[in-house]
């Protein structure tokens, strides 16, 4: 009886065991929920590390009001980021941090967008070590911030009883995303060019146009830039609609020709343009020869709201391609639109600095006449990398793209007469083909780190060239393996989790409470032989 007692115990203390160990392993969770997020922008560029360096996320959700944030993932809506608070956070090692951005824009004021662009320059002006995502709102999320914010917790308890009570009385939520750390990406960067040549036979003057086509936000999913610089490419890409009109018509085609050059990572310190340049003009090819010899470069960056600016490296003298290019836009302004002003901002290149202010830098830095257009006055304008860079005004768009046409059409064709319009009938900007050009391009994802050569807006760019220019190439430059100038990274698109959870600290008490209990109804059975065996002995004894 008593071995049969003791095969007993052994056999329930390895029965407690396997419990006890379940016990232990069991998820605490009580519901997920799962979110797509976009984690923050993460590349190099020159040498330098810029962007968000971590996607791991496996913490307990705090509100930005926790007064513990050190391992733990803060979760905020948009308005309640700013300088101060995202500097507080990184500073205090937050573990993560979740955004909640609106699915629509244009709930923002001035005053949020302007604020959120403080931020963004802020974020992306040196690497950070805390992982940064982003997400669009939604009744889900909304509903885990709002407990996550109002619950208990043991961060907000005034006392350590307070602590512990709260521990049990309260659930919390676990945000966690699953893969692997972040890894250098396919880097590779595109140009799409075209030609319009005249029919002389004689060596011909040149003049290059110029536009980037990459978006750029503090996500590359989440980047519009419908301004900067899809209005830049609509105008381009109508401009050489038009151009190719005037150079098809018998009798009035220019002696010019014109390169068109479309460049990605316009972004990245125009890095596209920067290396077609180098590539180009280095060889024997007939392009780099064509830009080199050009009398002047125009870029186009962000011309579809109010004013319209020309940036230049220094005042040009008379008689000089830059000072012509201004006198046809000056009288393509006086004949179009009277009482608009073309302000001249000349800005001298700053060689010890390697990244270039404006577009026309690339060109400038190799002894080219080169100038860029733009609404914005100068290249710290907040605006120029906004994610909400989400409207253009079309009415204007279209006035700007009307003068630069008419402008260019007036340089290629070298009128004189003030009075007379070279873009006539039916040689005018399209308001229709402009606005859908810029709603295309900025509802398709053209962030430099998500580009292919089989990317749609890669194929847009060139049929559309195709269409009106000729000897249209699409180039490709990949970054070096072994001393890359740019480097970009995977893991920017993401399934998150949050999970419905008692706090990490219940999870203890809980096992200590389990394992006393079963020690204790342990022992207990343990002690059962012995117990029995001294009943017997008694009796025995008392029978002898």
């Amino acid at each position: 009886m008593l071995e049969t007692l003791n095969d007993f115990t052994r056999t329930l203390g390895t029965f407690w065991g396997v419990l006890s160990l379940m016990v232990l392993c069991a998820p605490a969770a009580i519901a997920v929920h799962e979110f797509t997020a976009y984690r923050m922008n993460q590349y190099s560029l020159g040498g330098n590390d810029f962007g968000c360096k971590s996607n791991v996320v496996n913490f307990e959700a705090r509100s930005v009001n926790a007064n513990i944030v050190t391992r733990r993932c803060v979760l905020l809506s948009m308005g309640e980021v700013t300088v101060d608070r995202m500097k507080e956070l990184i500073d205090n090692k937050a573990g993560a941090i979740l955004i909640s951005i609106p699915q629509n824009s244009s709930q923002l004021t001035d005053v949020d967008i302007e604020g959120w662009n403080e931020v963004e320059s802020l974020l992306m002006e040196a690497p950070i070590d805390t992982s940064v995502y982003f997400t669009y709102e939604q009744a889900e999320l909304a509903t885990i911030y709002h407990q996550v914010r109002t619950g208990l917790n043991s961060d907000h308890a005034a006392t350590a009883v307070a602590a512990l009570g709260n521990v049990f009385h309260s659930n919390g939520y676990q945000i966690v995303t699953y893969g692997t750390v972040p890894a250098p990406a396919k880097s590779v960067i595109y140009t799409v060019q075209g030609k319009l040549t005249s029919q002389s036979r004689e060596a011909n003057p040149s003049i290059a146009i110029v536009a980037h086509f990459d978006s750029f936000g503090i996500a590359p999913h989440l980047a519009k830039s419908a301004n900067s610089n899809g209005s830049g490419v609509a105008a381009f890409l109508e401009l050489a609609r038009l151009l190719a009109k005037l150079y098809n018509t018998p009798g009035s085609v220019p002696k010019y020709d014109i390169l068109f050059l479309l460049t990605g990572a316009g972004k990245l310190n125009y890095l596209s343009s920067k290396t077609w340049m180098e590539r180009k003009m280095t060889s024997d090819s007939p392009d780099g020869a064509l830009l080199s010899e050009a009398e002047f470069v125009l870029c186009i960056d962000s011309v579809g709201k109010e004013a319209l600016n020309i940036h230049l490296s220094k005042q040009p003298k008379a008689g000089t391609p830059a000072e012509r290019m201004l006198r046809a836009f000056k009288e393509a302004t006086d004949l179009l639109y009277p009482n608009t002003t073309i302000q001249t901002i000349p800005k001298k290149v700053n060689l010890g600095n390697p990244s270039f202010a404006w577009h026309h830098e690339v060109f400038t830095v190799k002894r080219l006449s080169a100038g860029t257009l733009s609404n914005y006055p100068s290249h710290t304008t907040s605006g120029r990398l906004n994610t909400f860079d989400e409207k253009v005004d079309s009415d204007l768009l279209l006035k700007n793209t009307h003068i630069i046409a008419e402008a260019v059409g007036r340089y290629i064709s070298e009128v004189s007469d003030k009075s007379i319009a070279i873009l006539q009938d039916r040689m005018v900007p399209n308001k229709d083909m402009l606005a859908r050009t810029v709603q295309y391009l900025s509802t398709t994802q053209r962030a430099a780190p998500l580009l292919t050569k089989e990317s749609s807006v890669i194929s847009f760019l060139e049929q559309m060239m195709e269409k009106f220019t000729s000897e249209v190439i699409v180039s490709e430059f990949k970054a070096s393996k072994r001393d890359p100038e740019f480097q970009f990274y995977d893991n920017t698109e993401v399934k998150l989790f949050a999970y419905n959870v008692k706090p990490a600290v219940f999870d203890l008490f809980l096992a200590i409470a389990v394992f006393a209990y079963l020690g204790t109804v342990y022992l207990c059975i343990k002690a059962i032989p012995h117990v029995l065996t001294a009943i017997y002995q008694s009796k025995k004894l008392k029978s002898s």
